[in-house]
């Protein structure tokens, strides 16, 4: 049978043997608080057997075994004698349970086997004068160690297990049990189960001279009630001064915390401030405690609104309030409350104030700062010690072409050209050495390979302490720059030509690329069908465009034809199959919503010229896989209100910036870097206005915000040229 170890005691103690099974045994118990006393009266019982020749067995803890030799030894008795003859045997308790315990239970036989050779052996080798003496004197103190590991059942086992040995072997024993196991009225009844399997009761000091055995009974009874009692005003002391002290600790922790707290009744008073939250607003005690919080909160608005929630019962977190303080500042801080109800009445509201002053102007000054970086025309980088770039802003993504989640831990030498790595380590010497460098004009690389003429201002980054942890780079793109530079000295030098020449060497890029596009596109088809000659007088009408314009261009010429009847659809498919080549190499999508029916009276060359202005600027500004929009619909001039027609290009590039607006129309701007000459759009204004129309442009840099970057061109054709006005206009 299979027993585990039971702190139920109902449930583990046996119930109590019948009276007549003890009536020819001798076992006692012996109920104790002092150890000295139990271990004197012990010694005193065993050394009674041993001075009639009997034996003497001590089952016992190490400590009350040595007590009872030197007590025994004391009294004139030779215990290593006595242990020679058989006649005294000490073991120890705990080892002598483990011969005879099975998983937490006494095994019968293994008990009978252990213990009832050990009082054999005694009985062999007593040697009685008084033959109606017990021949062995025992104490055992194993049922107490059972006890003390919480193993109540097993216990009370064990003492039926000797009164069984009993019935066998003749000896008197003793059981030592400390009163301090019994402390609860409750141990009434245990005490009243381990009476009944004893026949004889030993009270603790004070009832020894009781010879009444109920009596006896009784009076343990009594002592435990009386230690019960002494237990219950110790303990109840003993949580008295904890809670003192705990009450005493929880003020100091409230009145000391590392934030503010106060309370506030229902009508909004504050009940109670705390020493740190006084110190924060600046106030004496009597200066905020007693006066509504509301007088204290710069807008009154926001406290009516969270004391009428408190009330409510609702929890109020992370409320930010300014503070009015006992020096007249103001100060941000951060509210968490919630309401203490009791018994359903609501008594007062708990606060919890942290000052965050600080972080609302740090907050604020890294938002302006923030918006300073990202508005910069300038690229603004920073980066570590080791040259790993740590921020990168808008401007910088506009200028280079990186993304700030594509460049962003990656070294600085990405943007730098192989050949002036070199630059690099030196200006981190610079830093680290705390120097500063301006001005310092070189050579950048972006995304797609395009090398930069670039201005740097690098500065060292600290951090708290002082110490230099990384740089701060601005750069200017100062390419454009350069290229006016160096056309104003071309044309300081071509005064007398310097206009014309450069109109002819722009206006001629596009002929050229055309020309260039279709004989590519001849090529392609090594048979020349129908639509390579198509091409090829498509190339010839090109040509003959860059005659007319170069004869234009240098006051040659006159052009003396009249405008014609011009199909707008046919005209704009003309111009894109000039450039399909290019924006199919960008895999673009161009949509065209133009009405087949739609006519424009112009000269054919100067309307093609426009169109191809349009769409080669909506193809370099447009990214990857983009999309053109291409428009044109009937309308009247909403000022002169003159017929005519309005075509729209608009692209998903990256936008003009507003500040590049105003200059996109006028000679020599361009954003396309080496690409560009800043002519094309100069031009098509010229036309258009000569011929009484207008042109406009709607662009849109992404910036921080979400929506789409891209830039809509908008032109205003009148349907009939009026031939005054052309006149007027050249």
């Amino acid at each position: 049978m299979k027993h585990t170890p039971q702190t139920d005691l109902a449930a583990s103690i046996p119930p109590a043997p019948r009276r007549r099974d003890l009536e020819r045994q001798s076992h006692s118990a012996h109920f104790y608080s002092n150890d000295d006393l139990l271990v004197a009266e012990i010694a005193q019982r065993l050394a009674a057997t041993l001075t009639l020749g009997g034996s003497a067995l001590a089952i016992a803890t190490p400590a009350h075994l040595q007590a009872m030799e030197s007590q025994l030894t004391v009294r004139g008795f030779d215990i290593p004698r006595l242990t020679s003859q058989g006649r005294w045997l000490a073991l120890d308790a705990a080892g002598t349970l483990a011969a005879f315990m099975m998983e937490g239970w006494p095994d019968a036989q293994r008990f009978a086997a252990t213990v009832s050779e050990l009082v054999n052996r005694l009985e062999q080798a007593a040697t009685l004068t008084l033959p109606e003496e017990f021949p062995v004197a025992a104490f055992g103190e194993m049922v107490a160690v059972l006890w003390e590991e919480g193993k109540t059942g097993a216990a009370i086992r064990l003492e039926e297990l000797w009164n069984e040995l009993a019935r066998t072997h003749r000896f008197h024993l003793s059981c030592g049990w400390p009163l301090r196991f019994f402390s609860r009225d409750m141990d009434g009844v245990v005490i009243q189960r381990i009476c009944s399997e004893h026949t004889h009761i030993v009270p603790g000091q004070g009832y020894e001279s009781m010879s009444d055995d109920e009596r006896r009974r009784s009076a343990v009874l009594w002592q435990l009630k009386a230690q019960a009692l002494e237990e219950e005003v110790r303990q109840s002391r003993k949580t008295q001064q904890t809670l003192y002290a705990r009450e005493a600790e929880l003020r100091d922790f409230l009145e000391n915390a590392v934030i503010g707290m106060h309370w506030l009744a229902p009508d909004g008073t504050v009940l109670w401030a705390n020493r740190t939250e006084l110190s924060l607003l600046g106030y004496e005690h009597d200066e905020y405690v007693g006066h509504p919080f509301a007088d204290f909160v710069a807008d009154a608005g926001p406290a009516d609104e969270i004391l009428r929630s408190l009330i409510g019962g609702a929890t109020v977190r992370g409320c930010e309030l300014r503070i009015c303080c006992g020096d007249g500042s103001i100060r941000w801080i951060r509210l968490d409350a919630n309401p203490w109800f009791h018994n359903g009445h609501f008594l007062h509201t708990r606060c919890f104030v942290l000052d965050i002053t600080g972080m609302k102007r740090a907050d604020a000054a890294q938002m302006k700062l923030a918006a300073i970086v990202e508005s910069s025309d300038d690229a603004i980088v920073s980066k570590d010690l080791n040259g790993i770039v740590t921020s990168w802003n808008a401007a910088a993504e506009r200028i280079l072409g990186w993304k700030a989640g594509e460049i962003i831990g990656k070294p600085i030498t990405t943007v730098i050209p192989p050949h002036l790595h070199g630059d690099e380590v030196e200006i981190l010497r610079k830093i680290q050495a705390g120097e500063r460098i301006e001005h310092y004009e070189t050579v950048r690389q972006t995304k797609g390979g395009e090398l930069l003429d670039v201005s740097l201002t690098i500065s060292p980054v600290r951090d708290l302490s002082g110490t230099i942890v990384g740089a701060a780079k601005i750069l200017r793109d100062v390419t454009q720059q350069k290229r006016l530079e160096a056309a104003l000295r071309t044309t300081e030098r071509l005064a007398s030509v310097g206009r014309l020449a450069a109109t002819v060497a722009h206006e001629i890029n596009n002929p050229l690329e055309a020309v260039a596009n279709l004989i590519y596109l001849a090529c392609l088809n090594p048979e020349l069908p129908a639509s390579a000659r198509g091409c090829l007088v498509t190339a010839d009408e090109e040509l003959q465009r860059v005659s007319h314009i170069a004869r234009q261009t240098l006051g040659f010429y006159r052009d003396t034809s009249s405008p014609v009847r011009i199909r707008v659809s046919d005209a704009i498919e003309e111009v894109l199959a000039i450039y399909e080549r290019r924006y199919r190499y960008k895999d673009m999508t161009v949509l065209r919503r133009v009405s087949p029916a739609l006519t424009v009276r112009s000269l054919m060359g100067e309307f093609k010229q426009i169109l191809s202005n349009l769409f080669a600027n909506a193809i370099d500004a447009s990214l990857q896989g983009g999309t053109i929009r291409i428009s044109a619909w009937e309308a009247c001039h909403p000022f002169s209100k003159v017929p005519g027609i309005r075509l729209a290009v608009a692209d998903e590039g990256v936008g003009v910036p507003a500040a590049n607006l105003r200059r996109i129309f006028t000679p020599f701007f361009t954003t396309k870097k080496d690409v560009g000459t800043g002519l094309g759009l100069w031009i098509a204004k010229d036309l258009l206005e000569k011929k009484g129309g207008s042109i406009r442009c709607r662009s849109r840099v992404s910036g921080l915000s979400r929506r789409r970057s891209g830039t809509v061109m908008m032109v205003f054709l009148p349907t009939v040229a009026d031939p005054a006005a052309c006149q007027k206009a050249a």
